[in-house]
């Protein structure tokens, strides 16, 4: 068999609040690694926000030495820009049900492929480590179960020549109408720049206003656009993001927690076995959080979301995306600094991620 799916760590439960720390002992390269996270509902009404939330940092590391870093929110929206396409996620918030959460960890411009991917035998002591916190998302959620996966190289020989390395840079807090400048790395050529601010109720066309890359102190600056320019390249050049979820609201009213945080549509219906005579109303979704509100108390619901900006994740790609030496070569440069001039009136946290290609 040319590939195989290699249990890294089997179905365990999770009782509380931990750091799973999970020593790699591979050495077959690997083109990703699957993190999944299961939350078990319980009690009733809807949940605070959504199990990805749960999962609040993972990480690969040799030693001191990161070569990913981000958290569940940050993984599932650096994921679906990679891939293209939703996580497999089963977002049912139900008491005694799990909502299962999957994180793609991609090595590789694509599945399998053999020039990028994660060499475990070039590092001295890799390790994954998983930090968890139970409740804060799903359903009154107090425990949960953890998987992980990796799609690895079996009988077929591959050498591949390094890998994409994915992690945050920096967070910081937004100010109103602020610059912020931020030195970015330039050890290794970048792929994909991230901007992300997740606030509920607004979307990331006001936590941002302006994005600015400048080389050598203005030097050269191949980037300066609103973000107006921004979601319009994503929304143009990007497919749209899709969810299904079945959630309980427990009243006449209650938040429902989504993917997409900007330009969200939400269609929602009730899930009972016999006919409801009243009408269900859903207005707002912008930042990741809609409102559902009907005539009387609303059970079970049935919701399907469309929108863009997962988890108020902006995406800026450098280069033609499948080919190595397109992309944005930072290590010529004497220094590369990120500008971000935030929205008025905010003050809300932000994250900076990148994509690099790491060469071994």
């Amino acid at each position: 068999m040319n590939y195989r799916l290699a249990t890294i760590l089997a179905r365990e439960a999770v009782s509380g609040d931990k750091t799973k720390v999970i020593d790699l002992n591979l050495v077959d390269p690997v083109s990703q690694m699957q993190v999944i996270y299961e939350s078990t509902g319980a009690g009733s009404g809807p949940p605070v926000a959504l199990a990805a939330a749960c999962v609040t940092k993972i990480e690969l590391v040799d030693g001191s030495d990161v070569l990913y870093m981000l958290d569940g929110y940050g993984a599932q929206a650096v994921d679906f820009y990679h891939r293209k396409k939703e996580p497999p996620n089963l977002n049912v918030y139900l008491s005694g049900f799990q909502a299962q959460m999957v994180f793609n960890m991609n090595y590789g411009r694509y599945l399998w492929d053999p020039i990028l991917a994660f060499d475990p035998r070039k590092y001295k002591n890799p390790q994954l480590k998983i930090s968890i916190d139970v409740d804060a998302g799903g359903q009154g959620a107090s425990a949960g179960f953890l998987t992980v996966l990796a799609n690895i190289f079996d009988e077929k020989i591959v050498s591949p020549t390094g890998f994409l390395m994915q992690k945050e840079i920096k967070e910081y807090n937004l100010g109103s109408s602020t610059n912020e400048p931020t030195l970015m790395p330039t050890d290794y050529p970048i792929r994909k720049l991230f901007i992300k601010s997740l606030v509920p109720g607004t979307g990331p066309e006001a936590c941002f206003a302006n994005i600015k890359l400048s080389e050598d102190n203005d030097k050269k600056i191949p980037y300066n656009n609103t973000i107006a320019d921004v979601l319009r390249m994503i929304v143009g050049q990007g497919p749209i993001y899709h969810e299904n979820q079945e959630q309980t609201i427990g009243g006449s009213g209650g938040y429902i927690y989504h993917t997409p945080a900007y330009y969200p549509m939400i269609n929602a219906n009730n899930c009972v076995g016999e006919n409801v005579a009243y009408t269900l109303t859903v207005y707002g979704g912008e930042g990741g959080r809609g409102y559902v509100y009907a005539e009387g108390s609303v059970s079970n619901m049935q919701i399907s979301i469309v929108g863009y900006c997962p988890h108020g994740a902006i995406e800026i790609p450098f280069g033609l995306q499948d080919e190595i030496d397109d992309w944005y070569d930072v290590t010529k440069l004497g220094s590369l600094k990120l500008d971000i001039l935030s929205g008025s009136g905010r003050s809300e946290a932000c994250q900076i991620m990148v994509q690099q290609h790491r060469a071994y």
